[in-house]
């Protein structure tokens, strides 16, 4: 009898896309062994499977021990759309250095063979483990005298490098981290804007080679002692649930020669720097497309909205004496505006790191897609219009300087708009984006004259003019009665626009049936 294939599936992925390829799997001519993150407990019943938690590496217990007892002949990794799995795929390439073993990642389905670049060499390993393995000696007698933690900023995504390096400040400021002497490094060595990092590394003790004492604390278990969770992993993604930035100061700055570098690079655009500026942010599939064409843009797109739609109350900024400037990275097309204060800055040919982060650092306020110069922005207090959200629980709620817009909902079948108890109720609210692809909703995005008009509120509000009437209150105060505090949101503080409120009272409010 031909003994079967011994597969090992190793998740990273959601629940759904493991599940999704189990199906495929030939039970007669497999046996099959999973090892899932310690979340699935619960997900896979009458499934064998060792649970883990912590970070890969080839000693990695959960790894070794399944390594030994089952003795894969193939390895599978199913991975998730945006997780980094590079440390995974180099923990379990050691392995091949010591028998046949193949190593696939799998990602929407798709199979393609491990990085071999990735697999670590045995003695340069070997070696690599003594040296870590004395800094976890000293590590652990340094806790004598005094407590070291060591933490990994999130910084190749922009928005994470902000909240995650911002929180941890606010946190500190608040003397959560007192006692600790916190020493931190960039995630792969990578930054997303080498402006924000500088920024961030005046008032933390970031080093590159902090990256060995935080593999030293891994390898060697140190974690729960020796190792700080910044946001992005302690709460799975970037998000000020506690709304520590209302409660705290600004902690970076600019100099008074980057302040002047600015204004600089203003005049170089055309623009006065004596004028206020305000920020505008779209967002379309060109970035992911060009940058990351592997990646699920294409599920994306319920994020996106046409820039277009910005055009009336970029005039009407223009009209009240603003700079006007179109921030952004790669993008489909430009935003077409005739005005001595307006520029498109993302499609200027003058973009550079520094004033990427100057501008939503400095403007009046900012209007756009929740994203990562969003949470520039947030990080250095300044009030923001969310637009297009797409998932209303997905809004910050946070700030009462703030203002948001979400996306309406309709039913694909019967065309439609479902009310704000539906949406909550089947938890289209705080979905996961990529389940709209397959789903019988689409989202409607923000008109041109609903951007024109909270555009216009905010002006109000950022100069202390705004004065709502009671029928107002009274729209924000029912909206706000379906919203309770969850996972992500502890408090509900900024107010949906009351143009947007007012217009679709009828399908959000109503109850509907059919």
């Amino acid at each position: 009898m031909v003994d079967r294939k011994r597969l090992l599936i190793i998740g990273t992925a959601q629940q759904c896309h493991i599940r999704e390829f189990l199906e495929q799997v030939d039970r007669n001519q497999t046996e099959l062994q999973l090892l899932l993150p310690k979340r699935d407990r619960d997900a896979f019943e009458g499934e064998k499977a060792v649970f883990f938690s912590g970070t890969f590496h080839p000693l990695f217990p959960p790894l070794l021990k399944t390594i030994l007892s089952f003795r894969p002949h193939e390895v599978i990794i199913v991975c998730g759309l945006s997780y980094d799995h590079d440390n995974v795929v180099r923990a379990v390439s050691f392995y091949e250095n010591f028998y046949d073993l193949r190593i696939k990642t799998c990602v929407r389905n798709t199979l393609a063979p491990a990085d071999q670049s990735l697999r670590p060499k045995p003695l340069k390993e070997i070696a690599k483990w003594a040296f870590l393995g004395s800094l976890a000696l000293l590590l652990k007698a340094s806790s004598l005298f005094k407590n070291i933690r060591v933490s990994e900023i999130y910084s190749s995504r922009l928005g994470h490098l902000a909240i995650d390096c911002e929180l941890y400040l606010s946190e500190k400021e608040l003397g959560r981290h007192d006692g600790y002497i916190d020493l931190f490094c960039f995630k792969d060595g990578q930054v997303a804007n080498d402006t924000l990092g500088k920024l961030f590394a005046r008032e933390m003790c970031i080093r590159k080679w902090h990256s060995y004492l935080l593999e030293a604390v891994r390898i060697f278990n140190l974690s729960p002692k020796h190792e700080l969770l910044l946001n992005t992993r302690a709460k799975s993604f970037a998000r000020d649930y506690e709304c520590l930035i209302q409660q705290t100061e600004t902690h970076i700055s600019f100099s008074a020669e980057e302040v002047e570098q600015g204004r600089k690079e203003l005049r170089a655009l055309g623009l006065d720097p004596e004028k206020p500026h305000v920020c505008l942010l779209g967002r379309d599939s060109a970035f992911l497309q060009q940058t990351m064409p592997e990646s699920d843009g294409d599920m994306q797109e319920p994020r996106n909205m046409d820039i277009s739609t910005f055009r009336a109350g970029a005039e009407e900024l223009l009209r009240l004496g603003y700079n006007v400037i179109r921030i952004g990275s790669i993008v489909q097309e430009p935003l077409e505006i005739d005005h001595s204060n307006f520029v498109d800055y993302a499609c200027s040919g003058r973009q550079n790191d520094f004033m990427d982060i100057y501008l939503p650092a400095s403007c009046k306020f900012f209007v756009g897609v929740q994203s990562g110069p969003m949470h520039v922005a947030n990080a250095f207090r300044i009030p923001c219009l969310r637009v297009n959200v797409a998932r209303l629980e997905i809004i910050e709620y946070c700030s009462p300087e703030d203002l948001a817009l979400f996306k309406l909902i309709r039913a694909k079948s019967t065309g439609r708009i479902l009310n704000i108890s539906e949406i909550i109720s089947a938890k289209i609210s705080k979905w996961p984006i990529e389940n709209f692809a397959d789903s019988d909703y689409e989202v409607i995005d923000n008109t041109e004259d609903e951007l024109l008009e909270a555009i216009q509120e905010m002006h109000l509000r950022t100069n202390g003019e705004w004065q709502a009437t009671a029928k107002e209150r009274e729209l924000h105060s029912r909206y706000l009665s379906y919203l309770e505090v969850s996972e992500l949101n502890s408090h509900f503080e900024t107010p949906i626009s009351p143009y947007f409120l007012r217009k679709h009272a009828d399908e959000l409010f109503n109850s509907k049936e059919g």
